[in-house]
């Protein structure tokens, strides 16, 4: 112990030579730090052999052991290093036994759940086979004690035993060797989050059919049959309108909330999934892949029809018609939510599109992809090593993720004099955002209702001649810029080059008001509602991966990640220019305007409640505040119920690992050895 204050008080990590002999290192220490350890040294142990083992946990009175280990191998994540030297070292027979663990996930990738970091003495899927042993290799008698009891159960007897935990929880592991000497180990079952495209083909296939159920069972069907607290996919894309698709503000999206609502209501879906088959998991996508393995974003086998299908169905109203999702359905919601489109369909109210099953479309107002050549990668997520929390939040929600959304989504619908201008234009998602901008503000209205035999032609948006003083055809083309500049859409403009792109195209301000007026349609991912698109759990879920990662290697002191709430707002944009519109005075039906001004969207702020309850057992019908739900998602919080895969394995990036990648970009020289865990592991 006293070693190990010492350890912190110096500053050692350059001071130990890797290449050093055992004996030489073992001397270092005793010399540099004063602490009284007797060691005795097997020389016939090869230390590289053990380096390239499999780890393995020691018991927790191997302390010196540790110190030590920690040492040798600098000060690269501390808890999992300790092994390699324990196993060296006859510490005054102070050593007893170490358990051994192992899944086939773990074996295969050669890492331990999240590459050991998290805090558990032993960390376990659940609902997956793992192997135990000790490492003697003596042969035990093994003994569990069951969840929710209090009672060793003998389970097998030899030098392994396999065993599947298929609770989460805290278990406890007995083991009696054949020399008679007894141990007992601490295990953490969690739920184990893979990349989805590591899943082996049982897992894959167990995950893709639970999904595919899980958007199949009606609300009342799904709570008869799994409990109160299923949350329906009918559920999840109410709640998610109800955040994106009002009226004042967006209370998910484009401040410091974003992410924190993304986390919780992937938790809440993962725990419906799991009640429909427990042995499966909200599985993450790692996007950055697909650019770095030279292939089409469009051709990634996550649109294949036995996983995810087609990112651009080929027919006029872009619906899945093949795959496992073919004709998923939205939902006509009038008596369920309070938000509808005006054919009654789960859907934001100036998204007028009658087709009631998922839509996607590859271009965006025109432009294929948006512009975009590929997915976001991995050079840069890495820029995101060197910022805060208020950065990555606000890249996290724009560049790192959303072109994902707006490349699977789409928009399409234009007026035809404007697919010149989409189809060459920077920006093109802006035009969709900028219609946003003008519902929000009151000038574009929808339809109260219309019938299902209503052509979606006689049921669009407008921006009624009673707020705007005349038809838009009969306004002059001052008169529309006007309006423009009046509603900030002017200095909101996606493009930067409006103005010339409209004159080269015989467009004038006039004809731009009347094509934001219209709005079109986006597809569901491109849309308050984007849940019904099946796409949206694996994307969500490399953004917390990430942050995770980000928490992690601040709290291993690899990185410095100021972490004090907030959000960056480079510049107003169409889906980020800080108004909030207050509609509590407007009477339904009139043509009343909203009273708007600077501030920030409810949701958002440190205190701000989150709308989510039963995450975890302690939580119950309480409701947790941004500042609350942000350190019970933290990677060693003791509340989540899942784990990562890996924090630091991104195949996409050079060497495989994000420190690698920062360190070969021009922004830095080096990179603190301290990273040798993180991203080598």
């Amino acid at each position: 112990v006293g070693a190990c204050k010492k350890w912190e008080k110096m500053d050692m990590n350059d001071q130990i030579d890797p290449d050093a002999t055992l004996e030489e290192t073992t001397s270092f220490l005793k010399t540099e730090v004063d602490a009284d350890i007797d060691v005795d040294i097997d020389n016939d142990i090869d230390i590289e052999d053990y380096k390239n083992t499999p780890k393995f946990w020691s018991s927790k009175k191997l302390i010196v052991a540790g110190a030590l280990s920690l040492a040798f191998i600098g000060a690269t994540f501390h808890k999992t290093t300790t092994t390699y030297l324990s196993n060296l070292l006859s510490i005054d027979d102070d050593i007893e036994e170490e358990l051994i663990h192992t899944n086939e996930y773990e074996r295969t990738a050669k890492r331990q759940i999240g590459n050991g970091v998290y805090t558990y003495d032993h960390l376990v899927s659940t609902h997956k086979e793992t192997l135990f042993s000790l490492k003697t290799k003596m042969g035990a008698k093994w003994y569990v004690v069951p969840f929710h009891e209090t009672e060793y159960v003998f389970i097998d007897e030899g030098e392994e035993f396999l065993y599947t935990f298929t609770e989460v929880g805290d278990y406890n592991v007995k083991v009696v060797r054949e020399d008679g000497n007894e141990f007992s180990f601490d295990i953490s079952s969690r739920v184990t989050r893979q990349d989805i495209r590591e899943l082996t083909t049982e897992d894959a296939n167990k995950y893709f059919e639970t999904l595919q159920k899980y958007y199949s069972i009606g609300e009342k069907e799904g709570l008869a049959l799994y409990g109160t607290t299923y949350v329906s996919w009918s559920a999840i894309v109410r709640m998610h309108l109800y955040g994106a698709g009002t009226k004042e503000c967006d209370h998910w999206h484009d401040d410091a909330g974003f992410l924190n609502h993304h986390v919780a209501i992937t938790w809440q879906f993962e725990q419906s999934l799991r009640k429909i088959d427990p042995r499966t998991a909200s599985h993450y996508w790692d996007y950055t892949r697909e650019g770095a393995r030279g292939i089409d974003w469009y051709d990634s086998d996550i649109f294949n029809d036995d996983w995810f299908g087609s990112n651009s169905p080929n027919n006029a109203d872009h619906v899945l018609t093949t795959g496992r999702f073919a004709y998923s359905p939205v939902w006509k919601a009038t008596d369920y939510s309070t938000i509808v489109n005006p054919y009654g369909l789960l859907r934001s109210p100036w998204n007028t599109n009658p087709t009631a099953f998922v839509m996607r479309h590859n271009k965006t107002f025109a432009h294929f992809a948006d512009g975009n050549t590929e997915f976001p990668t991995c050079s840069e997520f890495s820029e995101v090593l060197d910022t805060s929390l208020k950065d990555g939040l606000e890249l996290l929600n724009g560049v790192l993720h959303g072109p994902v959304h707006i490349m699977i989504g789409g928009h399409w619908g234009h007026l035809a004099d404007w697919s010149a201008v989409g189809s060459t234009a920077a920006g093109a998602d802006g035009f969709l955002l900028l219609s946003k901008w003008l519902w929000r503000q009151g000038f574009i209205r929808t339809p109260d209702s219309c019938s299902d035999d209503t052509a979606q032609d006689d049921c669009l948006p407008t921006c009624p001649e009673g707020i705007l003083g005349s038809e838009i055809d009969d306004l002059s083309h001052k008169d529309a810029y006007d309006i423009l500049e009046e509603t900030g859409v002017i200095d909101l403009d996606p493009t930067t080059a409006i103005a010339a792109i409209m004159k080269k195209n015989g467009l004038g301000w006039k004809d731009l008001l009347k094509e934001l007026c219209h709005v079109g349609s986006p597809g569901e991912m491109f849309s308050s509602t984007a849940p019904q698109d099946p796409t949206f759990w694996p994307l969500h879920g490399n953004a917390e991966r990430f942050l995770s990662f980000l928490r992690v290697s601040k709290d291993r002191g690899v990185i410095e990640f100021d972490e004090t709430w907030g959000y960056t707002h480079t510049a107003e944009v169409p889906s980020d220019t800080g108004i909030v519109c207050d509609w509590s005075e407007v009477e339904a039906g009139s043509l009343e305007m909203p009273t708007c001004s600077k501030g920030t969207c409810s949701g958002h702020k440190e205190d701000d409640l989150l709308p989510f309850t039963d995450l975890y057992h302690e939580q119950g019908s309480t409701l947790l505040t941004n500042s609350e739900f942000y350190q019970v998602i933290h990677p060693y919080s003791d509340k989540l119920p899942y784990a990562f895969d890996t924090f630091s394995y991104w195949e996409a990036c050079d060497k495989h690992n994000l420190f690698d990648q920062y360190a070969s970009s021009s922004k830095v020289k080096a990179v603190s050895k301290n990273t040798e865990g993180l991203g080598g592991m």
